[in-house]
C-alpha cells in the first residue's frame, strides 16, 4: 500500500488563520491603548490582522457562496480544472523562452537535420519585432529514429504567417543535447 502525502487538516488551517488575525488585532489594539507598549507590536500585529483578517474573509465569503460539501468539492474541482487550463499555456511560455537562450550557439556549431512542426502556440512574449512561438517538432537526423521536441523560436511577422502543423523546416541539433534545436530560418524559408 502507497502511503499519501500528509496534508495539513482544515482544521489547523483555520486555527492559523483565525488565530493569526485574532492575535494580530489582539496586538494592534493593545499597542494603541497602551501608553509604552514594545516597538515590535505594531510591525507584527498589523501584518497578521491584515493577513489573517483577508484570509478569513476570503475563506467565509466562500463557503457562503458555497453552502454544501458537493457545491464546496464542484467548486474546488472547477479551479483545479481552471488552473490546468491557464498554466498550461504558461508552461508552454517559459519552455519556449528558456529554449531560445541557446539558439546562436546551435546554429553555429549543430548538425544538419529536418523538422516537422506537429504544434505551436502562441509564447505570449513580444516585442514591436518579435513574436515568441513555442513548437512542437519532430525532427528527423540521418541514421536515426525521429524523435520529438519542444521548443520556441522569436519570429518576425514575414516567417510567423509561414509556420504551420505538417510545415517542414531545416534546422540544427546541438551535437552533444539532442533536445537542443535551433531552426535555419533562412533555409527553411528559402524558396526553392
Amino acid at each position: 500500500m502507497v502511503d499519501e502525502p500528509s496534508r495539513v487538516s482544515t482544521w489547523t488551517l483555520r486555527v492559523v488563520v483565525y488565530g493569526g488575525a485574532v492575535a494580530g488585532l489582539a496586538l494592534v489594539v493593545a499597542a494603541l491603548r497602551s501608553a509604552d507598549p514594545p516597538g515590535w507590536w505594531l510591525p507584527v500585529g498589523i501584518p497578521l490582522a491584515v493577513i489573517g483578517g483577508g484570509l478569513a474573509s476570503i475563506w467565509i465569503g466562500f463557503r457562503l457562496r458555497h453552502r454544501t460539501a458537493g457545491a464546496r468539492q464542484r467548486a474546488f474541482e472547477r479551479m483545479a480544472a481552471r488552473r490546468v487550463e491557464v498554466g498550461r499555456p504558461l508552461d508552454r511560455s517559459r519552455l519556449a523562452y528558456r529554449a531560445t537562450r541557446h539558439k546562436r550557439a546551435v546554429l553555429r556549431s549543430g548538425v544538419d537535420a529536418t523538422a516537422v512542426v506537429t504544434f505551436l502556440a502562441d509564447g505570449h512574449r513580444a516585442n514591436e519585432y518579435r513574436h515568441l512561438v513555442y513548437l512542437e517538432l519532430e525532427v528527423s537526423r540521418p541514421g536515426r529514429e525521429p524523435y520529438p521536441v519542444q521548443t520556441g523560436e522569436f519570429l518576425n511577422p514575414a516567417s510567423a504567417g509561414s509556420v504551420a502543423p505538417g510545415r517542414e523546416l531545416r534546422v540544427k541539433v546541438d551535437p552533444d543535447d539532442p533536445q537542443r534545436v535551433a531552426v535555419d530560418w533562412e533555409r527553411s524559408l528559402r524558396l526553392d
